[in-house]
């Protein structure tokens, strides 16, 4: 649901324009010759593997004009195999899922089944919020423009990494959430409010939310490769996740190849698509046609595509291009499924997604009804920002600045930070003093009321962990500083946590927790648990 890692991806930007420009953007002239930009983005793809030889694999679409004019993969699957990214690789494409489920939501107001402005709980009586007010007030489009007043990715322990929870789950554990700004007030990335949308989507139709997608729009679109879900991915090809898990921390030291998810179940709705190059510019397509397909399959009004693209939540402001960032805009902000900004002086419709080891951008540029998918199979940043905006640069017919120079240095930048901000971390400021109470009475099983249980018991080596509905997230949990604890999972793919306990009249009452990383992906929300020993 997942910086261009998971760690930003989601957090990637967008800039407002209002009603009356959207209704009234002129189309801008084709280009003289439509494969012009295609041919462009292939070699400049081709420039940016060669940059950056530790980048596996990349698959992208472009289209023109509403024409598919480049589908294609771009190195392995797999670090140091041989099989090649075709057009038919499929890669997870995580929160680009989001503008599915919008669309769907989009097609069942136009059936009448769903009001975007109804109260959730006319649908979902269950739905609660921690606050009751909030509950009274969100709407099924409140579920989608993140401005419900959770913070950063409250809640994503209920779907990542790997963890049990069911959907019903989840959306019981919404009452329990922290709020941490008003409702509606400001914007805060969510991917626990995309899965109450998809059950919203079930209680209407009376199916899951993966078969509304597979039935009502992948279906005719001829998306034939593609999956609703990893779980439904089979024997078709795929590609590999890959990831730098260190030393010191995930994001830096060599590529490694990582255990692929096929859990993401749950959280479907958040990020559960797994796509090919191919298949998904019939997607750009039907986005770009408002609705309708080039052959004439219609799947939304104009009008839906419209309220789709709205700005309906600002996210960011800033005071324009820079001589780092030319493409930087003034105004950023969020739609239905998708980010709104302008590119170069053009509306651009963007949406970032990460999972482990995938990256993937999706832009449109209305205007010209032109767009690009990327999909990576490696968390790259500096691959990942030069197509980012390198891509659309090549859209518009331009590559007058150079974004591949212009990433490494930023990565640069962003390492030599990192290195310091993680010795920083893991140096103990009360010195690695011992704990004030003997080993055992910290073991136990301690409560959040989202989450679940995280048990803490004593073995010959000294203590466990266990996140009880997280199989991923187990192993020891080692001494570090006076009744602050941190984890070493077994799975060391996974971002370690301090464990901070509470003590009270020589008992443990409590924990909290924090990531130990300064670059671990949000949706590791450790400090949003209030763990109550029990």
């Amino acid at each position: 649901m997942i910086a261009t890692t998971r760690r930003a991806a989601l957090l990637s930007a967008f800039a407002t324009v209002g009603a009356g420009a959207l209704a009234a953007t002129p189309r801008i002239a084709r280009a003289a010759e439509t494969g012009k930009a295609a041919a462009a983005i292939d070699l400049y793809a081709q420039q940016v593997m060669a940059a950056f030889p530790d980048e596996p694999g990349l698959g992208i679409c472009v289209v023109e004009d509403g024409q598919i004019t480049l589908a294609k993969g771009y190195g392995v699957r797999r670090l140091g195999g041989t099989d090649k990214v075709t057009d038919s690789t499929l890669f997870g494409v995580a929160s680009n899922t989001k503008a599915f489920t919008a669309a769907a939501l989009a097609m069942l107001v136009e059936a009448g089944k769903v009001e975007w402005d109804a109260p959730v709980t006319r649908y979902l009586p269950q739905f609660e919020m921690s606050d009751p007010v909030v509950t009274r007030l969100m709407t099924v489009r409140d579920l989608l423009c993140h401005r419900s007043g959770l913070t950063l990715g409250a809640g994503d322990l209920m779907i990542w990494p790997n963890p049990t929870h069911s959907r019903a789950e989840i959306v019981a554990g919404m009452k329990y959430l922290p709020i941490g700004t008003g409702f509606r007030t400001g914007y805060a990335y969510d991917n626990v409010l995309y899965v109450v949308a998809g059950e919203v989507i079930a209680a209407v139709t009376g199916a899951p939310w993966e078969v509304f997608i597979q039935t009502r729009i992948l279906d005719p679109l001829k998306m034939t490769d593609s999956v609703p879900l990893p779980s439904m991915i089979g024997n078709r090809p795929r590609a590999e996740p890959h990831a730098r898990m260190g030393p010191p921390v995930r994001g830096m030291g060599p590529q490694t190849v990582l255990p692929f998810d096929g859990s993401f179940a749950a959280a479907g709705a958040a990020g559960g698509l797994n796509a090919t190059p191919r298949d998904i510019g019939r997607w750009m397509q039907v986005q770009l046609g408002l609705g309708t397909t080039p052959d004439g399959v219609k799947l939304w009004s104009e009008a839906s595509a419209r309220e789709m693209w709205k700005p309906h939540t600002i996210t960011a402001w800033f005071d324009g291009p820079t001589a780092e960032n030319p493409v930087r805009p003034t105004m950023q902000a969020y739609g239905l499924g998708w980010f709104v900004q302008d590119h170069r002086g053009e509306r651009l419709l963007s949406h970032t997604g990460g999972l482990a080891g995938f990256i993937s951008y999706t832009g449109l540029l209305p205007g010209r009804k032109s767009g690009i998918m990327v999909m990576t199979n490696a968390e790259e940043n500096a691959v990942f920002r030069s197509l980012r905006y390198g891509g659309p640069d090549r859209l518009q017919g331009r590559a007058d600045y150079d974004w591949i120079a212009s990433s490494r240095r930023v990565q640069a930048e962003t390492d030599a930070t990192t290195i310091k901000d993680a010795a920083e971390a893991v140096t103990p400021k009360g010195g690695g003093v011992k704990p004030t109470l003997p080993l055992a009475a910290y073991a136990g099983t301690y409560r959040d009321p989202w989450y679940g249980t995280i048990t803490v018991s004593v073995v010959k080596a000294g203590l466990k962990i266990a996140f009880d509905k997280t199989p991923a997230l187990q192993g020891a949990l080692e001494t570090f500083d006076g009744d602050t604890f941190r984890t070493r999972f077994d799975d060391r793919s996974q971002e370690d946590a301090f464990m901070m306990f509470a003590v009270k009249d020589g008992q443990v009452t409590g924990a909290t927790m924090k990531a130990v990383s300064p670059l671990a992906d949000f949706s590791y929300d450790y400090q949003d648990l209030k763990l109550a020993k029990i």
